[in-house]
């Protein structure tokens, strides 16, 4: 499945970011990045094979912070401030119902599917309850406060030694880049001064490979100028089809292009390769926590659901449709 964003992208995150542990000089807990600010990605990876992980700077925080995929929306997009987002757990503050019909209580453990930030009455949201999804306006709905005991350290270490396969990860390239883009409104921008820049660069740091990154910084017009033209470490089939090929016939400290991409005109340095290993333990050991603690909550969330009374007079206010 294709990624909703690609490097250099502009990025809303619709939730506030609390350290996980990764970012030492900040408590565990503490906010990195309010809901609302606007960043831009640097990196692009997986977790656990199966979740795409962002890489985002943040320059008003002057922070990168790896976000999940669905906490993130196109820059441009529409933003009203809500008070719930995907994912988030709630109950109706009362009984809602369908033409007469009560479909959920007060109590009742629903998920939230989708935000609608531009419904006519104001902020409303799609929300997965036990057998159907209803849309619901946030007036009608208040936070669950459920009670999930934590995962410890032997729960986590007991997951990583019984999945091992799930930690390994084939070759992998840190790899820096310089873009150029093409833009036919601006001279330095034609496709043949485009070509020509990139060209000298490519020639020039192919003799000076160490000066890559001082090039990047003055050069490129993607984000990760500000990093030295720093994409990171990138396994096959992350990148464009075409800067992937390129780097993964390069030999570690060389330099080549220019390489022409949907974004522009990229010279590459691969800066390291680093032979198929297994993810340590300490460097995913928060990351793999989190994931464990959310699929606690919803397993929380599946009983209580099964618990919940659904019967009972009904109530005409809030209507969910």
């Amino acid at each position: 499945m294709a990624n909703a964003f690609s490097m250099g992208a502009a990025v809303r995150v619709t939730r506030s970011i609390r350290d996980d542990g990764t970012h030492p000089e900040v408590a565990r807990g503490e906010q990195l990045v309010p809901r609302g600010r606007v960043g831009y990605v640097r990196d692009v990876g997986t977790f656990l094979q199966d979740q795409t992980i962002y890489t985002v700077f943040f320059p008003e925080a002057d922070r990168m912070v790896g976000c999940r995929e669905e906490e993130l929306i196109d820059a441009a997009a529409p933003w009203v401030a809500t008070q719930f987002e995907f994912r988030d757990r709630v109950t109706p503050a009362r009984r809602l119902a369908v033409d007469g019909e009560v479909v959920a209580e007060p109590g009742t453990v629903g998920e939230v599917v989708r935000v609608l930030r531009d419904a006519e009455s104001g902020p409303a949201y799609q929300v997965r309850f036990t057998g159907r999804t209803l849309q619901v306006p946030e007036r009608a709905l208040v936070p669950l406060a459920a009670e999930v005991p934590p995962v410890t350290d032997d729960e986590v270490e007991r997951f990583y030694n019984a999945n091992p396969e799930r930690f390994r990860r084939g070759e992998t390239r840190t790899v820096r880049h310089i873009l150029i883009t093409i833009n036919a409104d601006f001279p330095e921008n034609t496709r043949a001064r485009a070509r020509e820049r990139a060209e000298a660069l490519a020639g020039a740091l192919a003799a000076d490979p160490e000066g890559f990154a001082a090039a990047a910084e003055r050069h490129s017009e993607c984000p990760s100028a500000v990093y030295g033209g720093l994409i990171g470490r990138v396994p096959r089939g992350q990148l464009y089809a075409e800067l992937d090929e390129a780097l993964f016939a390069m030999e570690a400290g060389t330099v080549r292009g220019p390489v022409e991409t949907a974004m522009g005109l990229h010279v590459v340095l691969c800066e390291a390769v680093h032979p198929p290993d297994t993810v340590p333990l300490e460097a995913c050991r928060e990351h793999l926590r989190a994931i464990l603690q959310e699929q606690r909550a919803r397993a929380v969330q599946h009983d209580r659901a099964e618990e919940s009374p659904q019967g009972g007079a009904h109530h005409d206010e809030p209507r969910a449709g």
